[in-house]
């Protein structure tokens, strides 16, 4: 096979998604292959880190059904979890570092909308050793709510019928989505949410290909927890509302 990039032969014993020489994207031969192919961060140690990473993450934003098509299910769930730790810990200090940069202007912007911040009261050094602490701290966050946010989500695949893989296979799938769109997250302004929105697409084109499920079962699956979390959380905001009401007819009656 030549590869459409660089136009070399690729060895007839390979068979993996990109080319070894330059890291295009090699065509799927007919017949080549009874199973999924791999995917380069997975294979870094005849590839090399730079060469895998820069790979999966081209691979994964911009032909995830490929991609996802060529996830193995049940292998090297370390290596899935390592990429996510390591690409979330870039992006969460790219918004830390604009969260730093951009606070003097949105306290500006605060008041000049009549609304008084106070000023911190925290010297710089505080505040530089609360920030490193929070960029320690980002890989064991994201690790816990990983977890949690997979096992929601497997839950409801299972309810709906289309949880035909283990759970692995579901961790995996956020994993290279959420690793994957963690890099936005150094864009001012609305990084944070192109990640977020970008990763929930990702996760559902992952699912229905990993479970081999319609893109509808896989996309309720993702989207009804989050409906779910917004219905408890506007049900608490009311209920605050409501008692503070009631406290203030209490007082006015008083």
């Amino acid at each position: 096979m030549y590869c459409p990039g660089c136009g070399r032969e690729t060895p007839a014993e390979y068979s993996g998604p990109i080319c070894p020489s330059c890291g295009a994207t090699l065509p799927h031969p007919e017949g080549a292959r009874s199973g999924p192919a791999g995917i380069p961060w997975e294979d870094r140690g005849r590839l090399g880190f730079f060469q895998a990473l820069l790979s999966t993450l081209r691979l994964c934003l911009a032909d995830p059904t490929r991609f996802f098509s060529d996830l193995p299910k049940r292998e090297n769930l370390g290596s899935a979890i390592q990429y996510l730790l390591l690409l979330t810990w870039v992006g969460g200090i790219g918004g830390i570092v604009w969260s730093q940069v951009l606070q003097p202007s949105q306290m500006a912007l605060l008041r000049s909308l009549g609304i008084n911040v106070p000023e911190q009261g925290w010297p710089a050094g505080m505040r530089g050793l609360l920030t490193v602490g929070f960029a320690v701290l980002i890989p064991i966050a994201v690790l816990i709510s990983t977890f949690i946010w997979t096992g929601i989500v497997h839950v409801f695949l299972w309810m709906l019928g289309g949880a035909k893989e283990g759970f692995e296979a579901t961790l995996r799938v956020y994993a290279y989505s959420r690793g994957s769109t963690a890099l936005f997250e150094w864009i001012p302004f609305c990084g944070g949410l192109v990640a977020f929105v970008w990763s929930l697409i990702l996760q559902i084109i992952g699912l229905a290909r990993v479970h081999e499920i319609g893109g509808g079962k896989a996309a309720l699956a993702v989207l009804l927890p989050l409906a779910l979390c917004c219905v408890i959380i506007a049900a608490i905001v009311f209920a605050f509302l409501g008692a503070i009401m009631a406290l203030l007819g209490l007082s006015a009656n008083a």
